[in-house]
């Protein structure tokens, strides 16, 4: 084993990728930027993806949603985080070009790779707070509200079962065998370019594209790649099956078409769910040996890597603007009602915790946000919590030990 005085030859003989290394900070930069703004706009767009009878996580009659006190203050929410996401993102923007003491020091490379880091959990973590807190904020004004105009449900009516053929069901969870295949055919790559490997592997590169950590050649070059597959799979499956498992949001007042729009909404997710999930994984294991033995550059590994991430985001946004929460949108040119016929605001804490001993439910859909949320009374919740919680302890170690 060469001496680790050696290593740094050995990187700069083995790692071309090196001399692109300002290129593959910007690639980065730029791919983070995409990533914060676009998370941005969707927690911006949050408001108008609800149901006709819910704002800011209150129930309220579907006529009051023109209200223009409502109105107003989803525009404000919408300013507001949008205004947070744009100063995240500049801060990304100008954060790489701050002069940090001597250019191309080991200081000065150490600092700036330090500041990156604060900045990129700074903007992927204020937008979320900021916008969570507005939620609760006005949620309370729209309790308010509510309280004053005398809104309440005279009876609290639900759908237990519908008989409509024509809803749309989600794919089968038997779908998901396509990762088999995948985890085969990287295990398969791994093994046929595991002779040519280098006999140090980079393992872990700095902000600025620089190798700073190296592995001998080893099992883990193939192991690690998989683990990381397997994992990606395991998560992708377990919100497919959440999505099946879902309480049925239906509408009482209009039970046949909010079934169908619910359908065509779990529907809709559990195909980007397959076809995301699926690419992600591809692209995330099988590019990862292709790195590490030399065959992809990290410029293009990068690029591959950010392209396919930004995609499904987009994908994710535009399935919410087209569907809603529950198929939301898709009833939009229903009559209005002015009555409350369910409500249940009591039973959602912070508008975003269900907590209801009294429903036999597990998981559901999320009351202020697209997708589905669990119902922190029931035992399995904490169940299912804490062992993906493990899962997610073990993976990481499993990975330690392999680098």
């Amino acid at each position: 084993m060469p001496s680790r005085s050696k290593i740094p030859q050995i990187a700069k003989a083995t790692c071309p990728q090196r001399r692109s290394a300002m290129t593959d900070s910007l690639i980065l930069v730029a791919f983070l930027i995409a990533i914060v703004f676009l998370s941005g706009a969707l927690l911006a767009a949050t408001p108008w993806f609800m149901k006709k009878n819910e704002c800011f996580a209150v129930t309220i009659p579907e006529s009051a949603q023109a209200d223009v006190r409502f109105l107003a203050f989803r525009k404000r929410y919408a300013v507001a985080v949008l205004a947070v996401t744009l100063i995240c993102a500049f801060a990304l923007a100008i954060v790489p070009s701050v002069p940090l003491g001597k250019m191309g020091s080991a200081a000065s490379a150490a600092s700036s790779n330090a500041i990156l880091s604060a900045a990129i959990v700074v903007a992927a973590t204020v937008p979320p707070v900021v916008s969570f807190a507005l939620m609760l904020h006005y949620r309370k004004r729209v309790e308010v509200i509510k309280r004053e105009e005398g809104w309440k449900a005279e009876r609290d009516e639900a759908v237990a079962l519908i008989g409509f053929e024509g809803a749309p069901v989600p794919p089968s969870l038997a779908w998901n065998v396509v990762y088999v295949p995948i985890v085969l055919i990287t295990l398969a790559i791994g093994l046929a370019l595991y002779p040519s490997a280098p006999d140090m592997v980079p393992t872990h590169f700095d902000f600025a594209g620089n190798v700073n950590q190296w592995t001998p050649k080893g099992p883990a070059l193939i192991a690690f790649p998989l683990l990381f597959e397997v994992f990606m799979a395991a998560c992708f499956i377990f919100s497919h099956w959440m999505t099946i498992r879902s309480k049925k949001d239906i509408d009482p007042a209009r039970p046949a078409i909010s079934a169908y729009a619910y359908g065509a909404f779990a529907r809709a997710e559990c195909i980007l769910l397959l076809v995301g999930g699926s690419v992600l994984t591809v692209v995330l294991g099988i590019v990862m040996i292709l790195m590490m033995t030399e065959v992809l550059s990290l410029l293009v590994t990068m690029a591959l890597i950010f392209a396919v991430t930004v995609i499904f985001v987009g994908a994710t946004i535009a399935v919410s603007v087209v569907y809603g929460q529950s198929g939301s949108r898709l009833v939009k040119r229903l009559e209005e009602n002015g009555d409350i016929i369910a409500d249940n605001d009591e039973h959602w804490k912070a508008g975003v915790f269900y907590w209801n001993k009294d429903d036999a439910s597990l998981i559901l859909p999320k009351r202020f946000g697209v997708g589905w949320t669990m119902n922190w009374a029931r035992p399995a919740t904490w169940v299912i919590v804490g062992g993906f919680a493990l899962a997610s302890i073990a993976f990481v170690v499993a990975c330690l030990l392999l680098m």
